[in-house]
């Protein structure tokens, strides 16, 4: 799926062992706010929405509570596959996701593997996240030119929520060369937003401890989103990737990394 293919529906689903209403108002915000559908899909290991109700009286009496109508798809499967699978079949670039955090095994794994499966983009909330509507997106970048991947994804729902973005540079300490390429990247963030007609900041920092950095910010930025990479290299690698998605209070807005395939970018 192109990256910067305009986004044209919301599915969702919430993990059974979640609490499950910060992850449906965060897909009624979403689909409201981008005047989308709303599809909510049911897999093996979902929670049942209509808790055992008709589907036809649950949906009813949903469009009535909210003021949306509301799409049911029934996949059986694992969670996270079946998911994917049906965002491919659906043609749909955001999915919002309310589950536990899949933790790494002696084998990799863990969330930047889990989410690989996604050509869309994903709206991550962990167990203990509280869902909020955002007045900033948080964009960390690094060294790594596949940092950069995100900047469509982010630019589209800073517009969709009128949010400002803050460029969060991270460099590795006393690496003169990585601390260039962020700051490089980080001016070309700045100045596709300002394109873009979103107010953007940008703050460089260099500390080995990406995650915390990040965290830290959200902490004192909210009611904010952190934006992400899975990429597996520079400052924001797999093990950032993985505590920050752990660690968030806050929501998480994910684009997968992706191959490029050719010369000239890195797809943003």
């Amino acid at each position: 799926m192109p990256m910067d293919k305009k986004t044209t529906k919301i599915l969702f689903s919430i993990d059974k062992n979640v609490p499950s209403q910060d992850t449906l108002d965060a897909a009624l915000f979403l689909s409201k706010k981008s005047n989308l559908s709303l599809t909510y899909v049911q897999t093996s290991d979902s929670t049942d929405l209509t808790n055992g109700q008709d589907l036809a009286n649950y949906q009813s009496e949903f469009k009535r509570t909210h003021f949306k109508d509301l799409e049911y798809i029934k996949q059986d499967g694992p969670f996270w596959k079946t998911l994917a699978k049906v965002a491919d079949e659906q043609d749909c670039n955001m999915v919002v996701i309310g589950a536990a955090c899949v933790k790494p095994g002696f084998l990799g794994g863990g969330m930047a593997a889990t989410v690989d499966a996604f050509n869309s983009a994903v709206l991550y909330l962990n167990a203990g996240t509280r869902w909020v509507a955002p007045s900033t997106i948080i964009m960390p970048l690094d060294g790594n030119s596949e940092t950069r991947q995100k900047f469509y994804r982010v630019s589209e729902w800073a517009r969709i929520t009128r949010s400002k973005v803050h460029i969060l540079g991270v460099s590795t300490p006393s690496d003169k060369e990585d601390e260039r390429y962020v700051h490089a990247y980080s001016i070309q963030g700045q100045d596709y937003m300002e394109e873009r007609r979103i107010k953007a900041s940008i703050e460089e920092v260099a500390n080995k401890h990406c995650d915390k950095v990040i965290i830290e910010r959200s902490n004192d930025m909210k009611p904010c989103w952190i934006s992400a990479v899975s990429n597996v290299e520079g400052v924001f690698k797999t093990s950032t990737f993985q505590l920050v998605c752990e660690k968030a209070s806050v929501p998480v807005l994910i684009k997968t990394f992706k191959e490029i395939s050719g010369m000239g970018g890195v797809g943003y």
